[in-house]
């Protein structure tokens, strides 16, 4: 039987707003906190592996971003994948490893970030849900 595709949406609160770049700052995907795996709300996990993975092909292709899923609206200035192998390797400590993330996006949207409108990142996308088989 072949794996279904399921869509998801994960949110992650934003860090930082940088008004002299424009930028807004966060994690666009959590895969572990405090040491255990992060479950977003609606209970999916992005094992850090599929995060680098997943975050190489969008950063080498698209690097596009939108508002509320709808418009294109603004490029992905920085993304880092932090995993708890590269924060070894590079002598960072964190209690938090995913996709770090720096937005910019059009001076309207960016207004919303600066208020307090809009408080996050909304990363939607496609995954194959594991069909398990018996035999």
């Amino acid at each position: 039987m072949a794996a279904a595709a399921k869509r998801f949406e994960t949110f992650c609160k934003v860090e930082s707003v940088n008004k002299k770049l424009g930028i807004v700052f966060g994690w666009a995907i959590v895969s572990k906190e405090d040491g255990d795996d992060y479950y977003d709300t609606q209970g999916d996990h992005i094992p850090q592996e599929t995060m680098l993975e997943r975050s190489a092909e969008f950063m080498l292709s698209t690097r596009v971003a939108g508002e509320m899923h709808e418009t294109v609206d603004g490029e992905v200035a920085f993304a880092f994948p932090l995993t708890e192998e590269i924060a070894k390797a590079m002598g960072i400590v964190s209690k938090k490893y995913g996709l770090m993330y720096g937005y910019k996006p059009s001076s309207p949207v960016f207004a919303k970030f600066e208020s307090g409108q809009y408080t996050g990142f909304s990363i939607g996308g496609e995954r194959l849900e594991e069909v398990v088989v018996e035999l």
